[in-house]
């Protein structure tokens, strides 16, 4: 069984359209994929209106939380139309546009010209993220690629980097179940070693489902010692790509292939949720 369980489209920071994920799903050969926006469910809603899509696909988010310290919570099979999760997502989006004139703002200030309309195009009318900003850096020539613009400017240690308010870790999860998904805390690896410590062990209490132990980000040995401590504190475990496009040009949809036979385990118990 081949899922994806880890992609972003247009409606948050992704530059492929819920249609063209699919497309690329297929042609990945894909078993089935999770549209999982940053604090955003629509995509979904973009997949539906495909009559092409002939694989199953999973309503999903991806939910910026805290912990001392930034964690996010990937939610699977949730209810898309939730009121709740769809207020939280409204709620995120006009904080995003909020921090983005912040940002415009500290910009001009620091002498260099990207305007507010700059930034929406690269947006595309999703959700305003700082991909678009690293894309108008691009554009202006003040950054040759994406990864320089967040390294010079827009990472949490660079001068125009603002941070969203963010939900708690265990409010997070009970959105998701509230929503009827499951909650998966996303790529362990990129979580700060001293916070996943003291977080793994609390997850079960939080009433999570799993750990995304295979992500492009993580190494062959991290893969491995996540499967070992999802099985440790009772949790299964999910793979995906993080696909957002040309974003992150090194990443294509289906392309974390690790895996093993509790991976195995973990898909026949989520399939048949």
């Amino acid at each position: 069984m081949k899922l994806d369980l880890h992609i972003h489209t247009t409606y948050s920071d992704g530059d492929c359209t819920p249609r063209e994920v699919a497309a690329l799903a297929r042609q990945a050969g894909l078993d089935g994929i999770a549209i999982t926006d940053h604090d955003e469910c629509r995509g979904y809603g973009g997949i539906l209106e495909d009559a092409n899509t002939d694989m199953p696909v999973y309503a999903g988010i991806e939910l910026a939380a805290k912990y001392d310290g930034e964690v996010h919570v990937l939610g699977l099979g949730i209810d898309w139309q939730d009121k709740t999760l769809v207020r939280h997502a409204e709620d995120a989006a006009v904080g995003r546009q909020q921090r983005a004139a912040l940002m415009i703002e500290r910009i001009n200030k620091a002498g260099l010209d990207i305007a507010m309309h700059e930034v929406e195009k690269e947006c595309g009318g999703g959700v305003l993220g700082r991909p678009h900003f690293a894309a108008a850096f691009v554009k202006k020539g003040y950054a040759k690629s994406h990864k320089e613009a967040f390294v010079r400017y827009l990472s949490s240690h660079a001068p125009f980097y603002i941070p969203l308010d963010k939900v708690e870790v265990s409010r997070a999860a009970e959105m998701i179940l509230g929503a009827g998904g499951i909650a998966v805390l996303a790529h362990p690896g990129l979580v700060k070693t001293n916070v996943l410590q003291t977080l793994l062990p609390r997850l079960g209490d939080m009433g999570f489902w799993g750990i995304e132990a295979y992500h492009p980000a993580h190494t062959d040995r991290q893969c491995i010692a996540y499967a070992h401590l999802a099985k440790r504190y009772g949790l299964y475990v999910t793979a995906g790509s993080d696909f957002h496009g040309s974003v992150k040009p090194h990443i294509s949809i289906g392309q974390e292939k690790r895996g093993g036979k509790y991976l195995d385990e973990s898909m026949e118990a989520f399939i048949s949720m």
